[in-house]
């Protein structure tokens, strides 16, 4: 019988996101053990990562699966390539530090607009960070709200999929501004550019909506005429 070993489901962040299509319709068909542990330590880095489209490391893997999994790096080889295969994670190889580097992707819907992009960037020529120098969004968050949880890590990666990076620092310089400090705020921010338009004279910093009875409520609104 093996050894047990201490754990604790209350640790805090302690969790990892799955997507639930790899649950309910793939890992039931994984018999492998190997691709089954290596799929959900890629889900572990990818949860965690603050890039985006968020991406691991061929060496974090091997690094990772060794530490963590016991977990050899020939044996996390074979259980990425069957994960590739499946079509649970996608491979890509992207100059990173000034050399092609191995990387995997989740195989979500939701990012794969942006591991298009940037494929596209890259065979133009392009580099793998964005061309213009916008703050990363956590630590946009880390200084001027505070710490991220976990579930405030997975907003900020879906406003990172939803709202160009401009927005989004320029939507946290607003929020600074007007002394609001709080995701939700920025948040409505966000989704009111989205509606309304951003450069809408109403939605321009500092600038309020158009009051039309501003001159007939006062003492001599009598005088005016509409």
């Amino acid at each position: 019988m093996p050894g047990r070993v201490p754990y604790s489901a209350a640790q805090p962040g302690g969790f990892t996101l799955v997507p639930s299509s790899y649950v309910s319709q793939l890992m039931r068909q994984v018999e492998d053990p190997l691709e089954l542990k290596v799929t959900l330590l890629a889900f572990y880095l990818l949860s965690r990562a603050r890039e985006y489209p968020a991406y691991a490391t061929r060496a974090e893997l091997e690094l990772r699966a060794a530490s963590i999994l016991g977990i050899a790096g020939e044996a996390c080889a074979q259980g990425l390539d069957a994960a590739v295969q499946r079509g649970v994670i996608l491979r890509l190889v992207i100059p990173l530090e000034g050399q092609d580097t191995e990387v995997y992707f989740a195989n979500i819907e939701a990012d794969i607009v942006a591991i298009e992009e940037l494929k596209d960037r890259l065979a133009s020529g392009g580099t793998a960070v964005d061309s213009v120098p916008v703050q990363n969004i956590f630590e946009l968050y880390e200084q001027n709200v505070g710490i991220v949880s976990p579930m405030i890590a997975e907003e900020l990666k879906d406003a990172q999929r939803t709202y160009p990076a401009a927005w989004i620092e320029e939507a946290f310089r607003e929020a600074v501004r007007m002394r609001k400090l709080n995701w939700k705020y920025i948040c409505r921010i966000l989704e009111r550019w989205t509606t309304e338009g951003k450069d809408s004279g109403a939605n321009r910093p500092g600038v309020g909506p158009i009051d039309r009875d501003k001159y007939i409520k006062g003492r001599y609104g009598h005088l005016v005429k509409r």
